[in-house]
């Protein structure tokens, strides 16, 4: 089954959960033309999470709690206008979308799904009483590791959580829609085979990829967290990885051939935060998302 790397195919009941979040959400569809201005944002450095975001390399198959955690510090540290990048407990998001996915899950290390990560950051974990959010790295370090469900419950009892704001989930939009919603505090939370072909020029001195690989190869989640223009190359969506490397970059013909195919068989899903171009124009004006 797909998930050497730490990702793996949904379950059913994943799928329908999910779909269910979707009906949920309060605000419309948005993309670029709801977002003036969108590309100067992306333009401007001060502004940029990519050089602010903490490097990780994963020790486990927990690729996607590495992404989960990355989209919750990016939006925190991007919707609230702080000058420190949170540190987020990449452990703890893995091993809660373990416990989403079955209670069996916990503490196998196989790997969980794009859908597990998905419902933990919009729906939280009612089964333990936790609401959206994650808590930080010190409450809940790296290297503790739940080894089932009993002990996770323990662990998770009277954990204090950064909850500051709500997130949606959507289908990923067309390419500059992409681009344009990472301006307003969304990721791009996502599921592919690996390792893909990279070109030989480097941008900012990270990797394109070329070609993503197909079934065969096992599967990586990433978080897409920013956008930028290149001259030769035009726009790019940079997407953070969990294997030492920061991040690399994707082109729009890459991203709409992996979004004509849904991502099989992994998935892919933006989250971004509720009333999106209310907060899109406090972020404009100056000020923060919420305080």
């Amino acid at each position: 089954m797909p998930g050497s790397n730490g990702i793996l195919v949904p379950q059913l009941h994943e799928v329908i959960a999910v779909n269910e979040l979707q009906l949920l959400c309060g605000s419309p569809r948005v993309g670029a033309g709801d977002l003036p201005g969108w590309e100067e944002i992306l333009m401007d450095s001060g502004k940029s999470p990519l050089l602010v975001m903490q490097t990780e390399r994963q020790q486990r198959n927990d690729c996607q709690g590495n992404a989960a955690a990355n989209s919750r510090e990016c939006q925190s540290w991007y919707l609230s206008g702080r000058k420190t990048m949170p540190q987020l407990s990449e452990m703890f998001a893995y091993q809660a979308s373990e416990f989403l996915m079955s209670e069996r899950q916990v503490g196998r290390d196989q790997g969980t799904s794009i859908h597990s990560g998905v419902r933990l950051l919009t729906g939280g974990i009612p089964a333990l009483g936790l609401g959206i959010g994650l808590p930080a790295e010190s409450d809940w370090p790296y290297a503790r590791w739940c080894r089932n469900s009993t002990e996770l419950r323990r662990h998770c009892s009277n954990l204090s959580l950064e909850s500051s704001f709500s997130v949606e989930v959507r289908e990923p939009p067309p390419f500059r829609d992409m681009l344009a919603l990472t301006a307003a505090g969304a990721t791009l939370h996502q599921g592919t085979y690996w390792t893909p072909s990279y070109s030989s020029e480097l941008f900012d001195g990270k990797k394109l990829v070329r070609r993503f690989p197909g079934p065969g190869n096992g599967g990586h989640a990433t978080e897409g967290i920013w956008g930028k223009k290149f001259n030769r190359v035009g726009w790019l969506l940079a997407v953070w990885n969990s294997h030492g490397d920061g991040w690399y970059w994707v082109d729009e013909n890459e991203y709409e051939r992996l979004r004509q195919s849904d991502w099989a068989p992994f998935g892919a899903y933006v989250l971004q935060p509720d009333h999106v171009v209310e907060r899109y124009d406090r972020i404009t004006s100056g000020g923060g998302y919420f305080a």
